[in-house]
């Protein structure tokens, strides 16, 4: 970019939301991945789609990259700035604009954080479910662009079940609205669906209405087995035979142990299933009944179903900081996180895979993973000192993403596919990758959106 770029921007935005400073362009410069950082050129705070409008405009005609940062906590570098460039952040667009209680429905912007619209939406008994692990720090605006979900899915869906309506402003400056307020419709192409997912490659969406749920009673159980084999098969008994609960997840005796030392607990180091229920409380006590019963015919040691309040609470903060504690507990490593998901008959068997494999090539590991729509986390580590270890640490991520594939799975459910998972994009997509990119070069054709992402 040249200074004249700079100057161009600054009449946009003014000076104050723009800047060349080091620590704003290191800042901006790599997400929560172990991708390699690349500085954008120039960070611009935009807060309004017309800005945002003015800017791509600009940046279309002089062919200038342009990539949006919400939270910077992804984790397959969807937001790094590749080729430099426009970072445009969008912090300063994190307003509610509407509740619309009488139809489950709320308005934002794109740079609210998850926890915080919880938080608000908790006063009319609603909520939004995808929940992501990252749930502090995640925006729905980078939830929209990676179709985020988390350990709710298996009951409440992903964030492209919520979506009813989107503004974006397109890479021309054109600003389009596309679905609309009711919970369905049959008009036209869903536009929608196009938007949700394609990781800013697309456009810049800068405002979101949701569909919500009404929050209902909640219960937690934790059940332990004796290997990871019967674990798995649980979850498959449970998805097969039902009920369905509003979480399922699994931690393997690696990931508890450390979960246990990041925060200070006490779980038993063994294969684990973490539960919560929602309904009614006697539609609870009926669910969990059913389930101890599954859990029990496979082997269960232990089924503890008195979890109170402050402990559920206190056991689901610790399964949403199992990344960062193996992140944090081993600073000698670079750890690379496994997304992939499976058809969930396959899923007891993509869990004694990853097992294998890391058997096999020497790599510690440690899994969890919402095992109730068969995604499965593997925390792949490899000493910084050692590109041997880092060699046999990439190659047991690549194979356990081909056996996902190869039985009909797929190399991300939530995390995007960003740097990381592209050279898996032919494999699992074939011929339809053609046509992604025929759309994107359709909506893009100067290739300025959060180019190097995708494809």
């Amino acid at each position: 970019m040249e200074q004249a770029d700079i100057e161009f921007l600054t009449t946009i935005v003014g000076a104050e939301r723009l800047s060349v400073r080091e620590s704003d362009l290191d800042a901006h410069s790599q997400d929560e991945s172990y991708h390699e950082p690349h500085r954008p050129d120039v960070v611009v705070w935009a807060e309004s789609a017309e800005e945002i409008s003015a800017i791509l405009r600009y940046a279309n005609a002089h062919r200038i990259p342009v990539t949006p940062w919400s939270g910077g906590s992804s984790l397959e570098g969807n937001p790094v700035p590749v080729h430099g460039g426009i970072l445009l952040a969008m912090y300063n667009m994190n307003k509610i604009l509407e509740i619309r209680e009488e139809d489950l429905q709320v308005v934002v912007q794109p740079g609210i954080v998850y926890d915080e619209l919880n938080k608000k939406l908790a006063r009319y008994g609603l909520f939004f479910p995808p929940a992501p692990g990252s749930s502090d720090v995640a925006t729905i605006g980078g939830m929209v662009a990676n179709n985020s979900s988390g350990m709710h899915a298996v009951k409440y869906g992903a964030t492209r079940d919520y979506v009813l309506k989107l503004q974006v402003v397109l890479p021309t400056g054109e600003i389009i609205t596309t679905g609309c307020n009711a919970i369905k419709t049959a008009s036209g192409y869903d536009l929608v669906r196009l938007f949700v997912g394609s990781e800013g490659t697309l456009g810049v969406v800068t405002e979101v209405t949701l569909r919500l749920r009404i929050v209902l009673e909640k219960m937690a159980a934790v059940a332990v087995f004796p290997s990871m084999e019967a674990a798995a098969q649980t979850i498959f008994d449970i998805n097969r035979y039902g009920p369905t609960p509003a979480a399922l997840e699994l931690m393997d005796p690696q990931i508890i142990r450390y979960v246990n030392r990041w925060k200070e607990m006490s779980l038993e180091e063994a294969p684990t299933l973490v539960m919560e229920f929602h309904g009614t409380p006697t539609g609870i006590q009926e669910e969990v009944a059913l389930i101890e019963e599954t859990c029990r015919d496979n082997g269960c040691l232990h089924f503890d179903k008195g979890v109170t309040g402050t402990e559920r609470d206190r056991l689901w903060a610790a399964r949403r900081e199992a990344h960062n504690a193996v992140k944090y507990l081993s600073t000698d490593s670079i750890v690379e996180i496994g997304d992939i998901v499976v058809p969930i008959s396959k899923y007891p068997a993509a869990v004694a895979k990853a097992h294998e494999l890391a058997e096999e090539l020497d790599v510690p590991i440690a899994t969890f993973g919402h095992a109730g729509d068969g995604n499965l986390h593997i925390e792949i580590l490899s000493h910084k000192g050692d590109p041997r270890a880092r060699a046999r640490a990439g190659e047991l991520n690549e194979r356990i993403v081909h056996y996902a594939i190869s039985v009909g799975g797929t190399a991300t459910g939530e995390h995007g596919v960003g740097i990381g998972k592209r050279k898996f994009m032919r494999q699992e997509h074939g011929a339809s990758l053609d046509v992604m990119r025929r759309i994107k070069n359709l909506l893009d054709p100067n290739g300025i959106m959060n180019p190097g992402k995708i494809f």
